[in-house]
């Protein structure tokens, strides 16, 4: 078929009851669909998202994702799989609490030592061009000369435990900045520089 049942494709957006009628109703000023119509075709659905992006902000009941103020579109309470701060995603979250929680600090620098390459590469995507993040690993053999310049540059440093890096390379990494992740995964590690942030708040 080369049509869809707008409560359906509204409802894979995560508009359903009270939040389907309001997108709804910014359709019909859209000009995308009048009321009374059931179903759309398909080649609306492209117009329909950006329609949809540019009115609404969808979040989820977790206060970090709540759209912060001054925000120009209006928010819509969804389920988190459509939370366009997490999507659903545990580590997507904790990094969004970290993020906040360093805000707040004044903190701005993140050094993580360990962790394996496609955790360090998820970690960068997630903190994408709002944190400062660097890396100490196994493969910059780490030394006094090459960690000490990193630890005076971050505001946070991170030991990952646990993880792809041995004691010997993070022993240089001592002091009041330093903080360990006792446990395994990005959401383990993003708690651990959260409490320590609140610590200094």
């Amino acid at each position: 078929m080369d049509d869809v049942a707008i409560s359906e494709l509204l409802a894979s957006r995560g508009f359903e009851g009270e939040s389907a009628e309001r997108a709804l109703a910014g359709l019909y000023r859209d000009g995308l669909t009048r009321p009374g119509k059931k179903r759309i075709a398909k080649a609306k659905i492209e117009a329909v998202d950006r329609a949809l992006g540019a009115a609404f902000v969808r979040h989820c009941p977790d206060p970090v994702c709540r759209p912060p103020p001054g925000e120009e579109r209006e928010p819509i309470l969804v389920n988190a799989e459509h939370c366009e701060s997490c999507r659903g995603s545990d580590n997507r979250r904790a990094v969004e609490r970290m993020l906040a929680a360093m805000r707040r600090a004044g903190r701005s620098k993140l050094l993580v030592a360990g962790g394996s390459p496609t955790s360090r590469v998820e970690l960068e995507r997630l903190c994408a061009g709002r944190l400062g993040l660097r890396f100490v690993t196994e493969d910059t053999t780490p030394n006094r000369r090459t960690v000490t310049p990193l630890l005076d540059w971050a505001d946070i440093a991170v030991i990952w435990t646990s993880t792809q890096i041995s004691h010997k390379s993070t022993a240089l990494l001592r002091g009041p900045k330093v903080v360990k992740a006792p446990r395994r995964g990005i959401a383990a590690l993003a708690d651990a520089v959260k409490d320590r942030c609140a610590l200094t708040v």
